[in-house]
C-alpha cells in the first residue's frame, strides 16, 4: 500500500541537514522512540520489557537512497495489518530475519531459516489475509539468521557498508563488526536523534494535539474525583482508566515526589496534579491544582500567582527566545505576584520522550542544554510549587511554537479545581 508522506513523523530535511553538519552518511536507529520516529512503525516487542537488538531503521543522508527497516520474521504480517489501518511504515525496503539456516543469500551473506508462518486454509481469503500470504512468500525465503546480518544486508544493498554511521545505541559498531563491517565507522550520537526530533512535523503535532486533550481530560476526571480520605493510588487508578478509555496510555499521575504527606487527602489541603500520558506513543503533559472544600485565601492567592506566571510565559513563547529567558521571566512574575520561594520553572521539549531535548546521561533528570525556541518546537512550561506543611499548587500546559508566537495543544481552562 502507498504511504501518505504527509503522515511521516521523520523531519527528513532536518535529518539530512544535521547529518551533513556531523559528516555522517547514514543514521541507524535502534531505541524504540527513534525506531518509531524514523519509520512510523512501533514493533510489537518495542516495549520497556521487550527484546534487545530486535528492530532497526537505516536512514541515508541522501534522500534518493532508499531507507530500510529491519524486523523479526514474525513481524512481517503485522506490517501489512498496520498498513491497512493507515499506521504502516513509509519505508519500502524490509529486511527480515529468523534464525540460523544453511547456505547463502544472493548477496553472499548467511541465509536464515525459511519462514513460512502459519498454515493457510483452503478457504477464500480476505484481502488482508492475501497480503499476509504475499509478504510471507516474498520475504520468507530471504531471511537473515539474525538482526545484525539483516542490518548489514540493508547497508550493503545501498553501498553504505563503509559509510560514516551515526547510531543511537553504543553497541551498534560491535554488532556490525560481528558481520564483518568496521566498528570504526560507527559513532555513538544519541543526542543527534533528539536534536532532529526537536522540530515536529505536522503529523507529529496532530497526534500530540490528541495526546494533550485526552491527558488533560483524564487528569481532570481524577481531580474531580477527590474526596475526604482518598489515597493517591486510587486517584492514579482513575487517571489510568480514563486514559485507556480514550485510547491512550497513562504513564504517571503525580502530586509531588513525596505524594500525600498524610497518606490520604484532607479537606482544605492544597494538592496539585501532574499527569504524563501517551497517545500513539507521543506524550501529553499537563498540570493543575485542586482542593476538597473551599480553598483558603492563601491557596487562591498562590493560584493567582501561577496565572501571572502563565501570562508572562505567553509574552515569551515565540521563536528566538531561549528556554532560560522564558523560565526566568515566568519565575520573576510568579514571585512578584506573591510566591516568594517559587523556583524558576522547568521548560522542556515534549514528544516521544517526556523531555524530548538532547540531554546527557547520568545526571539529575531535566538537566539539559539551553535551547532557543524555533517554529515547530513543542514545549511545556512546568510550574509546580510545594510548601511542606501547607500543600502544593501547579500549572502546566503544552504549546507548539508558531512563526510569531505559540498555540496551545490542549483545551482545558485554568481555574482551580474545587470539589465540594
Amino acid at each position: 500500500m502507498s504511504f501518505d508522506l504527509s503522515k511521516r513523523f521523520l523531519n527528513r530535511e532536518r535529518a539530512t541537514a544535521l547529518m551533513e553538519r556531523e559528516q555522517l552518511d547514514v543514521l541507524i536507529a535502534h531505541r524504540p522512540e527513534n525506531f518509531y520516529y524514523s519509520s512510523n512503525y512501533w514493533g510489537v516487542f518495542n516495549t520497556a520489557r521487550g527484546y534487545d537488538g530486535t528492530y532497526f531503521t537505516v536512514i541515508p543522508r541522501d534522500p534518493d537512497v532508499p531507507a530500510a527497516i529491519v524486523v523479526p520474521a514474525l513481524e512481517i504480517r503485522r506490517l501489512e495489518t498496520r498498513a491497512s489501518q493507515g499506521e504502516g511504515t513509509w519505508i519500502e525496503q524490509v529486511y527480515a530475519y529468523s534464525s540460523d539456516g544453511d547456505g547463502s543469500l544472493a548477496d553472499g551473506s548467511p541465509l536464515g531459516q525459511a519462514y513460512t508462518g502459519w498454515p493457510v486454509a483452503d478457504n477464500s481469503l480476505v484481502p488482508l489475509e492475501e497480503s499476509w500470504v504475499a509478504i510471507t512468500r516474498d520475504l520468507g525465503t530471504r531471511m537473515s539468521p539474525n538482526a545484525f546480518w539483516a542490518l548489514t544486508r540493508a547497508l550493503t544493498a545501498v553501498g553504505l557498508d563503509s559509510a560514516r554511521i551515526g547510531a543511537d545505541d553504543a553497541r551498534t559498531g560491535a554488532w556490525l563488526a560481528e558481520c564483518g563491517l568496521s566498528a570504526d565507522n560507527v559513532r555513538y550520537c544519541p543526542q543527534l536523534f533528539n536534536e532532529i526530533r526537536l522540530i515536529k512535523t505536522p503529523a507529529e503535532i496532530e497526534i500530540m494535539r490528541m495526546a494533550a486533550v485526552i491527558n488533560e481530560n483524564a487528569l481532570l476526571k481524577a481531580a474531580r474525583s477527590l474526596y475526604d480520605g482518598i489515597g493517591w493510588q486510587e486517584l492514579e487508578d482513575i487517571y489510568m482508566a480514563a486514559m485507556a478509555g480514550q485510547g491512550g496510555r497513562g504513564v504517571y499521575l503525580m502530586c509531588g515526589m513525596g505524594e500525600l504527606p498524610k497518606g490520604k487527602l484532607i479537606p482544605g489541603e492544597p494538592v496539585f496534579f501532574d499527569a504524563l500520558g501517551q497517545y500513539r506513543h507521543y506524550h501529553g503533559d499537563f498540570g493543575r491544582s485542586a482542593v476538597v472544600g473551599n480553598p483558603a485565601e492563601k491557596h487562591k492567592a498562590q493560584h493567582a500567582a501561577l496565572l501571572a506566571g502563565w501570562d508572562a510565559a505567553q509574552e515569551y513563547m515565540k521563536p528566538g527566545i531561549s528556554y532560560s529567558a522564558l523560565s526566568a521571566a515566568v519565575g520573576d512574575a510568579v514571585r512578584k505576584a506573591g510566591i516568594k520561594g517559587f523556583r524558576d520553572p522547568m521548560v522542556h521539549g515534549l514528544g516521544l520522550e517526556h523531555t524530548d531535548d538532547p540531554k546527557p546521561f547520568g545526571v539529575q533528570p531535566q538537566t539539559k542544554e539551553d535551547q532557543v525556541l524555533q517554529q515547530g518546537m513543542v514545549i511545556n512550561v512546568d510550574m509546580p510549587h510545594t510548601e511542606i506543611g501547607w500543600g502544593s499548587v501547579h500549572m502546566e500546559d503544552t504549546v507548539v511554537i508558531t512563526a510569531d508566537g505559540f498555540e496551545r495543544l490542549g483545551q482545558a481552562g485554568f481555574d482551580l479545581v474545587v470539589v465540594d
